[in-house]
């Protein structure tokens, strides 16, 4: 069985992807969000 390696740059960019779908996801929830954290705060 061969060891599968990934190079630092593939890694990078992944993580970047990764990290850019997160934060899509996250915007396109902020309002949502706001919503509910002014509801909470009552």
């Amino acid at each position: 069985m061969s060891d599968i390696t990934i190079s630092r740059s593939a890694q990078i960019g992944l993580l970047l992807a990764i990290l850019a779908a997160v934060a899509a996801i996250t915007a396109a929830q902020l309002p949502e969000l706001e919503r509910y954290l002014k509801i909470r705060s009552m």
